[in-house]
């Protein structure tokens, strides 16, 4: 019998240890900042934001297509990658995408987190309302990014689009094996969307893989049972290949147009 007490303490320390270890590094787990060196076309500017004044940092991001018409695009990337890559992809939109660049992302300042994540979503927001003040602005974003396109969506936002979108972390990784641990408690960073989905425009498009493994379908099916408004478009691709099909891209851009 003391045999037993003595492996269930152990094992409860070891349990207790492994808690502590993910609650300090969970960065690691969400986070992947990249840089990436692909060239820019002329098609292509870039800009910089002030977004913490009180510690200089300043978030640089692209804008495709910035002269042509019809609404402009607000892109969130996913968890990893620099906002550069998706410059070719999202050109293909034949409308002004800003793709914004995370803290430690790109060529922008700082570490990321979810608090200076979607503050920063705000200030670039602003700036795509000082730059094109009489256009439609569409909020997207793709994986962890559709979490910041749901979250930072107002009331001057005219549509939204999300690929792979969740109701939060928790959710996620509680439908994985991470669930033999607390997670609602040990994660810091939720990026928890549900007390923003029922303010969402009337115009949303939903885009999501029913074999996808990363963002399972299931987890974004619980998410449309709050949008009964959305437009949903179901591929059967690798979670990292959905917003590159042609067929997906097409399909965003008549929406665009059909739209807006």
């Amino acid at each position: 019998m003391s045999t037993l007490k003595h492996i269930s303490k152990v094992v409860g320390a070891i349990y207790v240890a492994l808690c502590a270890f993910l609650w300090g590094i969970q960065e690691i787990f969400i986070f992947h900042p990249v840089s990436s060196d692909y060239a820019i076309r002329n098609t292509v500017s870039e800009y910089e934001l002030v977004v913490d004044e009180s510690k200089g940092i300043t978030s640089r991001g692209y804008i495709v297509n910035p002269t042509s018409p019809g609404p402009v695009v607000l892109f969130f990337t996913g968890n990893a990658g620099d906002a550069v890559s998706y410059v070719y992809t999202l050109s293909q939109l034949d409308v002004p995408v800003v793709l914004s660049n995370y803290r430690g992302y790109g060529k922008s300042d700082g570490r990321p987190s979810e608090k200076t994540i979607l503050s920063d979503a705000k200030h670039t927001l602003e700036m795509m309302r000082e730059r094109y003040p009489d256009r439609p602005l569409v909020l997207m974003g793709s994986s962890m990014g559709s979490a910041v396109a749901i979250k930072t969506t107002d009331s001057t936002v005219a549509g939204v689009i999300v690929i792979s979108p969740f109701r939060s972390f928790v959710h996620v990784a509680n439908r994985s094996v991470m669930r033999i641990f607390p997670v609602r408690v040990l994660m810091r960073h939720k990026f928890d969307t549900r007390a923003s989905l029922e303010s969402l425009p009337d115009h949303v498009l939903v885009i999501y893989s029913q074999t996808d493994t990363t963002i399972p379908a299931k987890e974004t099916e619980r998410v449309l049972e709050r949008l009964p408004q959305a437009d949903v478009v179901v591929d059967r691709v690798h979670h990292n290949a959905i917003l590159g099909r042609s067929q997906n891209l097409k399909y965003i851009r008549e929406w665009l147009e059909q739209n807006f």
